[in-house]
Formats: structure tokens, sequence, C-alpha cells
């Protein structure tokens, strides 16, 4: 492989040179001019050029070279006073930015991640194998059209990816699908929920614990970040994370290195981040809750993916699909009839589309063991709106009647994914888009009444 190295500290530009030569052919030079005239003549795989030099910036240097080289890759270097340039730099064409100082070892770690990927030509092409990542995005609205392209352009990008809209609304699924289509989909993909642990369990989590480093550390444990080397980690609803966590996701961010809680041990990870959230953060920015720089860091490729209700059209195809995928979990064999589709589109989903799951799951599991499903199996929360029922008056022991076919119907539901996470109570809460604390309560009632043990 190729590399041009740009950079007017000679100590920085001789060391870069010296290192990176052991491995790869590289010549270099002291301004972004000299650089520009070899690259007008020839061609280099990957340019490492600094920000601010004398004339030309390293920006400015990126955008010329990929007006006449599309194929090259570039890393910026710069000090955390240019983090603007830095970001500038991406959404230009630069593949990932380095903050000064750094390490050398990281930088060839870096160098070596964008040979594998122009290796495997993932810059360029997707193979069909991978086009398969596409398939979980389901629907047939324009944004979900947006949503795949944005997955095909942002797929093999070392850039952080920042998924944003309403909880329940498949920013996961989009999250999974990028890493699936991406040259890291044979290695592990990580998703971590930041709202459901507090601030001590959330940094075990992502960074791992050495024994004893706190009550109730009886073994060393890698986390999420360490799990996910080489691979995806998936942030989902990273602005609950406390501003202290913030500062340490973003070291890794920057530096691609951090330590378990406890540990003296620098641990490297090549990781790709994708985060997401419901939150605007821009306006947490504002309150003092959630740090510009990070945001500055995430903030560069960004899909906003929108509310179920904005996107009827993607019911249907959404709601077979996940009619298809149930059945064979909970043993049933009933089919969704075109009527009660009609009803299920007619519905504004506030919870989005793991709101039409646990209906779809709560219609099969009261609905016929087989055969059609009928307007009687749909949830009376949403049947009533959906046909048109009259405002009647409901006697007390009407009320009565629904509260309890209601808390039946819940209690069926919460036990069949209960059982279908092995007892995993942060799954089926995740599942069900319940407060682990709500689910936790219920779980007792149910204990109470004998339907779980």
């Amino acid at each position: 492989m190729q590399i041009v190295v740009v950079d007017d500290d000679n100590n920085i530009r001789m060391s870069l040179t010296t290192v990176l030569s052991e491995a790869y052919d590289v010549c270099d030079f002291p301004n972004a001019e000299d650089a520009l005239a070899y690259l007008e003549k020839n061609t280099a795989d990957l340019v490492i050029t600094d920000q601010k030099m004398p004339g030309m910036t390293g920006v400015e240097l990126i955008e010329k070279v990929k007006a006449i080289s599309p194929k090259t890759s570039f890393f910026l270097m710069t000090a955390y006073a240019s983090i603007q340039q830095a970001i500038e730099a991406l959404q230009k064409g630069a593949d990932d930015y380095i903050m000064k100082p750094f390490d050398l070892d990281e930088m060839e770690l870096r160098v070596n991640r964008i040979k594998q990927l122009r290796l495997y030509g993932s810059i360029s092409t997707l193979s069909e194998e991978s086009k398969k990542g596409l398939e979980n995005i389901i629907g047939e609205s324009s944004n979900i059209q947006e949503a795949k392209a944005f997955v095909e352009k942002v797929a093999d990008a070392p850039s952080s990816v920042l998924v944003l809209g309403p909880t329940g609304s498949g920013k996961e699924v989009l999250g999974r699908s990028i890493h699936e289509v991406s040259n890291r989909s044979t290695m592990p993909f990580v998703a971590i929920n930041c709202a459901t642990l507090n601030d001590q369990l959330i940094e075990s989590e992502l960074f791992g614990h050495e024994k004893g480093s706190f009550t109730g550390a009886t073994e060393t444990k890698q986390g999420k970040f360490e799990l996910a080397n080489g691979g995806t980690i998936f942030l989902d609803e990273i602005g609950e994370l406390s501003l202290d966590l913030q500062a340490k996701l973003l070291r890794v961010l920057q530096e691609r290195e951090f330590y378990r809680i406890g540990g003296n041990k620098l641990i490297k990870c090549d990781v790709r981040v994708l985060a997401a959230t419901h939150q605007n953060l821009e306006e947490m920015v504002s309150k003092g809750t959630f740090r510009e720089d990070l945001l500055y860091r995430l903030n560069v490729l960004v899909f906003n993916l929108q509310a179920l209700k904005d996107r009827v059209e993607d019911i249907k195809p959404i709601a077979e699909f996940l009619w298809a995928k149930l059945l064979p979990e909970l043993n049933r064999k009933s089919t969704l009839t075109i009527e009660a589709l009609k009803h299920l589109e007619a519905y504004s989903w506030p919870g989005n589309i793991r709101e039409l799951k646990n209906v779809l799951e709560r219609m099969i599991v009261l609905g016929p063991q087989e055969g059609p499903i009928t307007l009687d199996s749909l949830p009376r929360d949403i049947a009533p709106k959906a046909t048109g029922a009259s405002n009647t008056s409901i006697s007390t022991e009407d009320i009565t009647d629904l509260e309890s076919y209601m808390q039946e119907m819940e209690f069926s539901i919460i036990k069949s994914v209960y059982e279908r996470e092995d007892s995993n109570q942060v799954k089926t809460a995740e599942s069900l888009g319940l407060k682990r604390g709500t689910l936790q309560y219920k779980l007792k009632k149910m204990k109470e009444l004998g339907l779980i043990e």
C-alpha cells in the first residue's frame, strides 16, 4: 500500500515515515502544495495529513485530492483546538482523524484497518452477501428508502454514526444493518442500552472491571468494547450517559483505548461506534447535560428515523414481517388478515414498532391456534378506535371486566416474553419497552397469583 505523509513538523513527519516504512511504501512532504503536485501525477492509497500548515490546510488538500483521486483514503492529524476542522474534513471525504499528540501504535492500527478495507474492496463495492443486511430494514416509505441508501453509503466508513428517532422506531435495526453490510460483518456486533443501568454498572458493562475493584466484583470481566473488538458497538439512548461517562467515551472515540475499572493496563480497541437517541442532543448541550465535544464527534454521519405514524405505508410490511417471525417462536399457525391489517394501519402507534410487535404478540397468544385472526383478537385499546366504535356509556361492571381482561392479557404477554428471554429481566424489559422497576413490580404480582415461579 502506498502512503503519503504531509506535515510541516519534521519530527512527526519523520517518525511516521520511519515506522510506516517498515510495512508500506511511504513518501513524505513538508507542505500540502508539494504533496498535491506529487499526487496530481502519482497515485496513493492513503494520505495522512496535518491540518494546520503554512499555505494550504489539510482539509483543502483532502478536497483537492479527492476530486482527482476519489478512491484515495485520508487521515487528518489535528490538535484538539481544531476539532471543528476535523469534522469538516470527515464531511468532505476524510476517512478518519487522529488527535495530536498520538501514539504511533494507534496510527499503525488505523492504517492497518484501511489496508484491510481496501484489500476487500469495501470502499467502493457491496457484495451480495453484505446486501442481505438491508433486508431487515422493512418498509416502503421514502424515509425507509433513504435509510437503505444511508446504510450503503456509510457502511464502510470508520466514522461514528448517530441515529435519531423516537423510542421503538427501529434505531437498533438500522445500526445492525450498518454492521451487517460493512466489512466488519464477520466480527461481533454488541448492543447496549445506556438507560437501563446505573452509572457504575454501565461503566462496568462498557469498559469491564478488574477483580476486587468494587463491591461485588468477584472476578475480572471484559467490557462491551473489548467484546466488540474488530466489530461494532451500538450505544442506544446515549443521551442517558452521565457527563463523567461521556468524557470516558470521548476518550475511546479519540484515542481508541481505555482502562477497565480498577485496572492500570491500557487496552487498545478497534471498534466502530454507532449511537442512537430519542433526545435532542443539541438542546442537552445548551443545558449542560451533554458534552459538546462528544456531540461533534458523533454528529458526522446522522440519520433521522421517523415515527411509525409518519410512515403509515410501512405498517403492513413490518406487521407481516414480524408476524412471520413470531409464529414459530410462539408455536402458532394463525394468519394475519387484510381486515386486521387495515385496523392496525388506522392506529397512531405512539410506541412505534416496539408497540406494534407487542400488539402482534398479544394477538397471536390470545388468538386461535391456527386459521385467520378475527377482529375479536385485536386489543381493545386499538380495535374500537380503528372500527369507529361509538363513544357509548359503560357501566361500572363493564369497566371491572375490561380491567380484568386487560390485566390477564398483559400478564400473558409478559409471561411469554419472560420465558422467551430465559427469565432475563433486563432483556424482557427492553423487549416490552418497560422500565426494569415496572417489570419487577408486575412479575412480583404474577408470582403472587401463581402465574410464574
